[in-house]
């Protein structure tokens, strides 16, 4: 018997999820209008946003670094977030080295811990480098960047992150193709996995011209879990521009289209970070050639939810149909809900101090 030799490598596309839910509808794939092609997927954008009012979904949790401007209380989550599920306040080292630029700039400006200097670069594609010795590698975990942008302004930038052990052959850590960058505002990038040497550097492409107030390679990363406030408690705060070196707490706030994380105490620094773990909703239908960004556990259960909602809008599709249809697709729903959880050991740790006292 001659199996495949693959596991999860057959594509599923869009348009073959469509298909397999009208002839579920007793319709004929290929009978299809243009306007119910359209209909089959605005209707699969439907399903999976409404599948966020069911719960967590673990394959559509994500993670971002944010990093604090001192003063600033309110910050942006990326748009597609939908709550906050664990925020921590960060705090890391930032090793000495020796700063280098290929194109000009005050580099001391890069270190100096002044977000009101900067080192302008004098022509396009070049780098910032910094040599922690051949004795003293450095393991980097994150690595920030505040651009300067005239009249603080936006730009747009490409640039890799790269490591080297030797100065001649380097790695790229990450690329940024086409970012928008805004002047004063942190971009952090978490370097996973990390490498343990001498060199680090932003290189320019593209036509770019760097300009930075601040370039911050940290490690020995120390994180605390912030709590969350309810709207009563953070509307009541006394003070709610009182500052400190630590926030403790935070409000999250649903807005549209982008969610807020308000801290209280307001931080003093702007070097320091927030990292955010959320849940987000399950990314775009997309083109019909393209794929749903779900795991392959979760298709039949798609698959009959779309087929229940075509049926309702389908031509002449009987109601015996359009019930069993929504039978099944409650059926399937459950069994991936009921996987769809963390199986990791729960700890109750109840606080009966006052009983006890």
């Amino acid at each position: 018997m001659a199996f495949s030799g693959t596991t999860s490598q057959t594509v599923v596309s869009v348009q073959t999820v469509i298909d397999h839910a009208v002839r579920r509808c007793g319709k004929l794939a290929e009978e299809l209008s243009s306007e119910q092609q359209l209909a089959a997927r605005e209707n699969l954008y439907f399903l999976l946003s409404h599948m966020m009012n069911r719960g967590i979904q673990y394959f559509a949790i994500n993670s971002v670094v944010i990093g604090l401007n001192a003063n600033q209380y309110e910050y942006q989550l990326p748009i597609g977030a939908n709550d906050a599920l664990n925020v921590l306040y960060r705090q890391m080292a930032q090793p000495t080295g020796t700063y280098t630029t290929s194109a000009g700039g005050t580099v001391a400006n890069l270190y100096d811990n002044n977000v009101n200097t900067y080192a302008q670069q004098i022509s396009p594609n070049g780098y910032f480098e910094v040599d922690y010795g051949s004795t003293n590698p450095q393991y980097i975990g994150s690595i920030g960047i505040m651009p300067y942008v005239a009249n603080f302004g936006t730009a747009t930038w490409s640039y890799y992150l790269q490591a080297s052990s030797d100065n001649i052959n380097w790695q790229t850590i990450y690329t940024a193709t086409n970012v928008t960058v805004t002047d004063g505002q942190w971009i952090w990038q978490n370097v996973d996995p990390g490498f343990n040497v001498e060199f680090y550097r932003i290189q320019a492409f593209n036509g770019t011209t760097l300009a930075l107030r601040e370039w911050y390679l940290g490690n020995n990363s120390r994180e605390i879990e912030m709590s969350r406030l309810n709207r009563d408690d953070y509307t009541n705060l006394p003070n709610k521009n009182f500052t400190a070196n630590q926030p403790f707490q935070f409000y999250f706030q649903r807005t549209i289209n982008q969610p807020t994380v308000t801290l209280w105490p307001v931080p003093n620094t702007s070097f320091v970070q927030m990292t955010v773990w959320y849940s987000a909703y399950i990314e775009d239908v997309g083109s019909l050639s393209g794929q749903l960004a779900i795991p392959q556990r979760w298709y039949e259960a798609v698959i009959f939810m779309l087929a229940h909602r075509m049926s309702m809008e389908l031509p002449a599709v009987d109601i015996s149909k359009v019930q069993y249809l929504e039978k099944m697709a409650d059926k399937f729903l459950y069994d991936v809900e009921q996987e769809e959880r963390d199986k990791s050991p729960e700890y109750l740790s109840p606080n009966i101090s006052v009983y006890t006292r």
